[in-house]
């Protein structure tokens, strides 16, 4: 009988979409006909048909029912295909399961990546069972903004220091217009580029950094954000220590800034230099803290930027300077901007009638060049270094020879000019 090929033509498999077909020639009682050969659900499928027409329309909708995820990828080992058909099953549920509505590779992908990140240190399901527990109860919402006024608000109602909130103010407020979104949305992509955007130093982006992991914290405390949130995790840490040469004065300079000073600055000045306190520990400074019969003063914990107490003994020139200046009680500084104030020293050094030029202000020199003179005259590290509220060795790197011991005697022989 005539067919459309002849018997002794080989047929060529039907090939679509990566799935093939088997067409194969065969007699029966007689007849001409042609097999389809193909696997679906793990199982092979033979189908009959009288003409090659029939034969290849039917494995062209055999691959479309493969396609439409009616069928299972063609010429799988059984154990392949079995693993096949059991991951859908998974994912479709049984009864009561919720049916997850993704492809088999998605889903391998997402327990990939999970298994990965957690790098054997937990099983995916240990951490979502903690997240949902971490996360039962729906936090309250609240903004940025509103956080961080609620935040200023309780700190002051707590007494904190005008110093305190004027940091709060500082390094909160231009984050809070910065990210006008709820806390819950925030991430640590979005702190790092917060940070990275920022035109400061890094000792001042630092200390923003610090200030929002306290903040952080605070949300946690009162209930805004779930245990376990940490905003900075991966986020860089900036140095904190200052770049440049440190710069110290001469006895000359001190005498010239001692000479222009007034007597609201000059205590900051003569305990900066005679001392050794930084800036915002003087501005703290009462004068009951300031013994001059003992020949001590006292810096308290809450006023340390450390956080320690430690009691700094006073040179003979410093008493010298202080005892007419002395109060029963009070601030020592009792200026609110004392960096103006000591801007304005600077300048009044100079004099242009008689042609004597201006000291520049050197930020830190008070103390830079007390420490220096210290170390000389003593050779002490570990001394220096509780006196000054450091590390020995950031003592000994940083201090350590910028000063001679003829120049240190001559630093600490300065004496009011009466």
């Amino acid at each position: 009988m005539k067919t459309d090929t002849d018997s002794g033509e080989k047929i060529k498999p039907v090939h679509r979409d990566g799935i093939t077909v088997h067409i194969r020639r065969t007699e029966k009682n007689g007849f001409e006909r042609f097999i389809v050969d193909y696997r679906n659900q793990g199982k092979r499928k033979l189908v009959w048909r009288s003409t090659l027409a029939e034969a290849r329309a039917t494995a062209n909708d055999a691959i479309d029912k493969i396609s439409a995820g009616q069928g299972e990828v063609l010429n799988l080992k059984a154990a392949a295909a079995h693993a096949v058909i059991r991951s859908r099953a998974i994912l479709d549920g049984s009864e009561g399961e919720t049916k997850i509505d993704l492809e088999i590779d998605e889903a391998v992908r997402i327990a990939a990546d999970c298994i990965r990140l957690l790098g054997g240190r937990a099983i995916p399901q240990e951490v979502c069972r903690d997240w949902l527990k971490r996360h039962a109860v729906e936090l309250p919402k609240i903004t940025v903004e509103k956080a961080v006024e609620d935040l200023k608000k309780m700190e002051k109602a707590d007494g904190k220091s005008n110093d305190r909130m004027k940091q709060l103010k500082a390094h909160l407020d231009p984050l809070a217009i910065a990210l006008n979104q709820e806390v819950q949305t925030i991430t640590p992509k979005i702190i790092a580029d917060y940070l990275a955007s920022m035109t400061h130093g890094e000792r001042t982006k630092a200390n923003h950094r610090d200030t929002i992991g306290y903040f952080n914290r605070w949300l946690i405390l009162h209930g805004y954000l779930p245990k376990g949130t940490d905003w900075l995790e991966g986020v860089r840490e900036y140095s904190k220590r200052k770049t440049g040469e440190i710069e110290i004065l001469s006895a000359d300079e001190m005498r010239r800034l001692i000479k222009a000073a007034d007597k609201r600055i000059l205590p900051l000045i003569v305990i900066g230099g005679f001392a050794g306190l930084r800036h915002e520990e003087i501005k703290r400074l009462e004068w009951q803290d300031i013994d001059l019969d003992e020949g001590f003063i006292t810096v308290k914990a809450a006023n340390s930027k450390t956080g320690t107490r430690r009691a700094v003994p006073m040179k003979k020139n410093l008493k010298a300077f202080l005892k007419p200046l002395a109060k029963k009680s009070g601030k020592v500084v009792t200026l609110k901007n004392t960096t103006k104030q000591l801007l304005l020293t600077a300048d009044n050094t100079g004099n242009e009638a008689q042609e004597i030029e201006r000291l520049e202000w050197k930020r830190n020199a008070l103390r830079h060049t007390y420490i220096s003179a210290r170390l000389a005259e003593c050779g002490d590290e570990a001394r220096v270094a509780y006196e000054a509220g450091n590390s020995p060795q950031v003592i000994r790197s940083n201090y350590d020879a910028r000063i001679r011991p003829k120049a240190a005697a001559e630093w600490f022989s300065i004496r009011p000019a009466s």
